[in-house]
């Protein structure tokens, strides 16, 4: 079972601002480990958190998985300790220079089939010192109903003595002999790659550490798996990934792919009075009320994807450009660019790039870097894509209030021709505001447009 101290984790953000729930998909890794595709588990959904001020930025995931409340409780409790963990980190403002803290959570699904399944967290914390990633593979067993941290795939003391014998053979000095005991503590991530070797990665690597996981040939490794890791081993490798621990859902018609509409006729923006709303982080479950209401006030609007979440709502990306609106690369995974090289920063990009070319035929030409961070390298990736990075002129601040009327008022109050707004489709703040903010909007005499309608707005975030 989990570590008492993960679900202590959860009541130290009692204070918290609510979760916003939202289906999404998985993040693809560079480390070896198996990844299986969300829609292995039929109505998957996960909770995400979305903060953005002065002392830090959280962005976190992490999925419910249906039939697995057990698992999906284990992961609320672990987001919850990562977060508590970083505000008390951050407690104090960060220094001059320094730049704002950020914490990001990703997960990932490493098994997902019959009654047993796995998922990975990836939590990485930025800050004056450097980025610090830390992971940890919880996994469910349907037949006796519980959650189970990575090491209950191993046969208790000795088969967790005996990786940990295996680990210091294999990793030596390189990954920190102070990290490799002999405790179920000391190894937070058991998952396995395609090949079936074990994926062993260790607790607490230290601040700027990048350190890949050790792998392990099934020949060596096999003799200490529990019977409950034989079987999560099995789930991992199977070719066709599929939970079945809930009755599953009528099989949804396949739906053609839908290419964007024809463009409608250009707006003069230099002589109607034009505004760009533009919305972030999803598609989620409130887009598709977004969409109806964009759609009755006859408006079109930019949409900044985050490309987890539209690799499984693909049914929205279509209806997005069958709908005339345009489609932004918000980025993989929400990650601080400014915080990354080069080679991640296109790891970031390139994937939403082609998830939307290959759903609705056109890559994105806009790119907004999360929390309007941005630098030399992430603009020099942007040009090397073929992208124009666009930030925003007016934040609804819609995060931090939960007040429709407040948020449409905010709106009304301080847009002016050439706004590009910031609201979240996946805040129901934002979509409860905008029926009354279209309609406000339009008796002042705006038009609606599309960022690159728009034009170049002036570079503030």
């Amino acid at each position: 079972m989990l570590p008492a101290t993960l679900l202590a984790g959860a009541l130290a953000l009692a204070g918290c601002a609510s979760p916003q729930v939202r289906r999404t998909g998985t993040v693809a890794e560079v480390s070896g480990v198996q990844a299986v595709g969300a829609r292995a588990v039929p109505e998957l959904e996960t909770v995400t958190r979305d903060v953005r001020d002065p002392a830090r930025n959280v962005f976190t995931a992490y999925p419910e998985v249906p039939g697995a409340r057990p698992l999906s409780d284990a992961l609320a409790a672990a987001e919850a300790a990562e977060v508590g963990a970083f505000e008390r980190e951050t407690a104090r403002p960060p220094g001059p220079g320094a730049g704002v803290p950020e914490l990001n959570v990703r997960w990932s699904l490493v098994a997902a089939a019959g009654d047993v399944a796995g998922v990975r967290l990836v939590a990485a914390r930025a800050s004056a010192a450097g980025v610090r990633e830390t992971r940890r593979t919880l996994w469910y067993d349907g037949a006796d109903g519980r959650a189970h941290a990575s090491a209950d795939l191993l046969d208790g003391p000795r088969g967790v003595a005996g990786l940990a014998a295996l680990v210091r053979a294999r990793a030596g000095a390189t990954a920190g002999p102070s990290r490799i005991g002999a405790g179920p503590a000391a190894f937070p991530s058991l998952a396995f790659t395609a090949s079936g070797a074990l994926a062993v990665e260790l607790a607490d690597p230290a601040p700027g550490e990048r350190q890949a996981p050790v792998l392990l040939e099934p020949a060596s490794y096999r003799p200490l798996l529990s019977a409950f890791g034989r079987r999560a081993r099995d789930a991992a490798l199977t070719p066709h990934p599929r939970l079945t621990l809930a009755p599953l859902p009528p099989a949804a018609p396949q739906t053609a792919v839908t290419r964007p509409a024809a463009p409608a006729a250009r707006t003069d923006c230099a002589r109607a009075r034009c505004v760009a709303l533009t919305f972030d982080d999803g598609p989620g479950p409130r887009t598709a009320g977004v969409l109806d209401a964009l759609r009755d006030a006859g408006a079109r609007a930019t949409f900044f994807v985050v490309g987890d979440s539209a690799a499984v709502h693909q049914d929205l990306l279509r209806r997005i450009a069958a709908g005339g609106h345009e489609i932004g690369n918000l980025t993989g995974s929400h990650r601080d660019l400014s915080r990354l090289t080069a080679v991640q920063v296109n790891g970031e990009v390139q994937p939403t790039q082609d998830i939307v070319r290959t759903v609705v035929g056109r890559a994105p030409v806009l790119l907004r870097p999360p929390y309007a961070a941005t630098n030399p390298t992430v603009a020099g990736v942007a040009r090397s894509l073929g992208v124009r990075e666009v930030l925003w002129t007016l934040d609804s601040g819609d995060l931090a209030d939960d007040d429709a009327a407040s948020v449409a008022a905010r709106v009304a109050r301080g847009v002016r021709p050439g706004s590009v707004v910031l609201l979240h489709d996946t805040r129901a703040s934002a979509a409860g505001a905008l029926p009354s903010l279209l309609q406000a909007l339009r008796a002042a005499g705006y038009t609606f447009v599309t960022v690159s309608e728009l034009g170049d707005p002036p570079p503030s975030g």
